[in-house]
């Protein structure tokens, strides 16, 4: 009882650092520690035994995924095929003259999820969306703390069949299964968590409408900084060429199979070839910032992924495992999903810790690796958590209070999040298997 009791106190000091906007490495381990005393581990055996091997062995399985994932979006960001993307979206916009505000929120979840889909990390997104949807927003008097309700939607991006996100490689690892597992089944859930989130959108802005509020107040800060504009538009690419790496990328994985460390490197190859005339004078430079930028991210994952490793291995973890297996076996592999997304404030992380208990009890409940491949990606929508690191990088580069993103985050993510697990255990329910 002692060492469950040490397993909350250490949970509970994570997410309070973590809120703070303490480094998650470093209060992942302080909280790893608290653990390992209430367990009667001396904090240096407990971390060799248990924390260290498990940050040590996510690193060495997907370095490489975190690494070409975030140097395809930087490539694209400085060779200017993400730009012409999101500004070609961003005009189709300009040009409607009805419900212009709704059109320019649903812009952000739009490119979120097109270039997430593809692999590309929603840290590296943000810095070739925010620009761009900064002058839309203002030019549609749009408030711009709504901008947060586009991001929030990229959980979906994961859920999708054939998605390059890495949280649906991992299930992929652990299942057994390629990245297009049960593709009905995934379908169901995207559909429902978009058409959900489309609603609420839609009624956002008609509220927005309704009341008069514009970009100003929220948008007084980020009016004020210094936002990086990118390259002009003159250089920048056509829009064919810019959306053919993509292309490609989805295509050689989703549809033929091929690995996915393997279609990304090529992705950034294509990317080179495609904007060669703004990428070959600084392509040094653009690969070391782009390799620097994605230690952060690797590292911040892994340190949450020990956590998980660290847990099983202490006593105080049979507990938990007592109180979900009191419930049916269905539900304790949504539960254990959602749980570990939420303790560890992550998509990607859980599933490589705790994906062989979800697969167990997912397989006793009758399902096959496919089916439950997908149901470990739907669960993943509680990974927006108040000590999520994404929402604080958000909340940093838009210049809004992190209370306000926070809120906004978790109302446009959990509403659908809820109604698309729903419809998947409807469909189960239904003789759904594929």
């Amino acid at each position: 009882m002692l060492s469950f009791i040490g397993i909350i106190l250490g949970l509970t000091l994570f997410i309070i650092l973590a809120f703070r906007g303490h480094s998650l490495v470093l209060s992942a381990l302080g909280s790893a520690c608290v653990m390992f005393l209430f367990s009667g581990l001396s904090p240096i055996e407990g971390l060799a035994a248990h924390y260290l091997p498990g940050l040590a062995g996510f690193i060495r399985d997907y370095f490489l995924l975190f690494l070409l994932g975030t140097l395809l979006g930087r490539l694209m960001s400085d060779g200017g095929s993400a730009k012409r993307i999101a500004l070609s979206l961003a005009r189709l916009i300009s040009r409607s003259r009805k419900n212009q505000k709704f059109y320019c929120i649903l812009l952000v979840p739009s490119l979120y999820f097109l270039l997430t889909y593809a692999g590309i990390t929603g840290f590296v997104v943000v810095f070739t969306v925010l620009p761009i949807a900064k002058d839309l927003f203002e030019q549609t008097d749009t408030p711009w703390q709504l901008y947060c309700c586009g991001g929030a939607q990229t959980i979906s991006s994961a859920v999708l069949a054939g998605s390059l996100q890495a949280s649906n490689v991992y299930a992929g690892d652990v299942c057994g299964t390629s990245i297009t597992a049960a593709p009905l089944l995934s379908v169901i859930a995207t559909a429902v968590f978009v058409l959900v989130s489309l609603v609420m959108l839609r009624v956002t802005a008609a509220r927005v409408e309704r009341s008069g509020e514009g970009f100003l107040p929220s948008g007084a800060a980020i009016r004020a900084a210094q936002v990086d504009q990118g390259l002009p538009e003159d250089r920048l690419p056509g829009l064919l060429p810019s959306l053919l790496p993509l292309a490609v990328v989805l295509l050689l994985a989703a549809g033929l199979g091929w690995d996915v460390v393997v279609t990304l490197l090529l992705g950034c190859l294509l990317t080179i070839a495609v904007c060669r005339k703004n990428l070959l004078p600084s392509l040094k430079r653009s690969l070391s910032q782009g390799t620097a930028s994605s230690f952060g991210p690797i590292l911040n994952v892994a340190a949450t992924y020990a956590i998980g490793t660290a847990i099983k291995g202490l006593e105080g973890f049979t507990f938990f495992q007592e109180l979900l297996s009191r419930l049916p076996d269905l539900a304790q592999g949504a539960g254990l999903g959602m749980l570990a997304a939420f303790i560890m404030a992550s998509v990607t992380a859980p599933i490589p810790a705790f994906g062989e208990q979800m697969l167990a009890h997912y397989a006793n409940a009758g399902l096959s690796a496919a089916m439950a491949h997908r149901m470990m990606t739907v669960t993943s929508f509680t990974s927006i958590a108040p000590h999520n690191a994404g929402i604080s990088n958000a909340a940093s580069l838009l210049h809004l209070p992190y209370g306000s993103c926070l809120k906004l985050y978790i109302i446009y993510t959990y509403v659908p999040g809820v109604c698309s697990l729903l419809a998947c255990l409807a469909a189960i329910a239904l003789g759904v298997t594929g």
